[in-house]
């Protein structure tokens, strides 16, 4: 999914939920974490793309599927229902805000990238899969090209 669908969807739901509930601290703890979950994408460039960072090269690489390896730590929806679990141990605002972000961010990636595997975002699934190419797109190695990305 592109970032630019994330930016716009996060600020929507921020939107909807400072309307909705009143609450400032909610509204940017879903705007933010709906958009800074691809954080993880920096970090498996840097560690697993072997080229220099531009952002032209990072974009292609995760947008054409150039990986052949890939962790995305922040995409899993076991951390998902860690939060879950956390949010009912620790109520508040700002916990609440995170779980709605990341869980339009998570929606959105499974129901947008196609070329993935429909397990790809369970951490235990990659885990399991060596975080192998192979293994986590959708019907072997995709050949890359305009297939939206990895998260």
């Amino acid at each position: 999914m592109k970032a630019k669908a994330h930016v716009c969807a996060s600020a929507a739901a921020g939107a909807a939920v400072w309307g909705s509930t009143g609450s400032a601290a909610m509204a940017v703890s879903c705007l933010a974490s709906g958009i800074l979950l691809d954080a993880d994408h920096l970090l498996d460039f840097y560690l697993l793309a072997g080229e220099p960072f531009s952002v032209k090269g990072f974009v292609s690489w995760c947008d054409e599927l150039r990986w052949e390896k890939i962790y995305l730590a922040l995409h899993s929806y076991e951390l998902y229902v860690l939060l879950v679990l956390a949010a009912r141990l620790f109520p508040g605002e700002i916990l609440y805000g995170v779980l709605l972000g990341m869980g339009l961010h998570l929606f959105m990636d499974q129901t947008g990238n196609k070329p993935l595997n429909k397990w790809f975002y369970f951490m235990t699934f990659r885990y399991r899969s060596g975080f192998a190419k192979s293994a986590l797109t959708a019907g072997g190695i995709c050949s890359g090209g305009r297939s939206g990305g990895a998260g």
